[in-house]
């Protein structure tokens, strides 16, 4: 996987930066709310803190959701929606797929991922969503490594879960880690696993 110092969460910063002059849509406001994942991983997302960050009123906030829990709900399925059914979707060919994985990895943000799983620990309705995105994620990976014709199903699984379990784990264990050693660890992963 490709860990590049390039993450989503500025295009989203830069996006909802952009809208603070004209009227918020709904996806302004998922945009805002990803990016607080991101950057406060650990606070709770509440509307105040959606408004002042916004400078917008409750009421512009209200006009899109109806409370916070249709809100987290709506967020929890923007990120699954982004960060995961996007990037597996796309056209393929043979040789690439394995390659895929650096697209994979490079579109998802290490803080938004910690940020989202904090989330989903308070909250049942995004915890379903996280868990969703790995079982999918898993079953897109473990597919990629069948087609290969290197590994029977249960290997391809067993494989895939390890591999996104470790991705989603770098941040957690090593919370200041910089892309290249993410990357010499990951290159590490594909040795040991006679990929390369």
């Amino acid at each position: 996987m490709n860990f590049s110092t390039k993450h989503t969460t500025k295009y989203v910063m830069r996006k909802a930066s952009h809208q603070t002059t004209k009227r918020f849509d709904k996806n302004s406001w998922l945009l805002l709310g990803l990016e607080h994942l991101s950057k406060q991983s650990t606070e709770q997302i509440t509307i105040e803190i959606l408004c002042k960050n916004a400078d917008k009123t409750k009421g512009s906030f209200y006009f899109h959701f109806k409370n916070i829990d249709v809100y987290l709900e709506s967020l929890a399925q923007y990120w699954f929606e982004e960060y995961t059914q996007k990037i597996t979707h796309k056209p393929i060919q043979n040789m690439q797929r394995l390659d895929l994985l650096n697209q994979l990895a490079g579109r998802l943000d290490l803080n938004l991922e910690v940020g989202i799983r904090n989330l989903a620990l308070k909250n049942e309705t995004v915890q379903k969503t996280v868990r969703k995105a790995d079982r999918y994620r898993i079953e897109w990976l473990s597919a990629l490594y069948v087609d290969t014709g290197k590994y029977e199903e249960a290997q391809a699984e067993a494989l895939a879960t390890v591999e996104i379990a470790a991705f989603t784990g770098f941040k957690l264990i090593y919370p200041d880690i910089k892309p290249v050693e993410a990357r010499n660890l990951y290159e590490s992963f594909l040795k040991l696993t006679n990929r390369v």
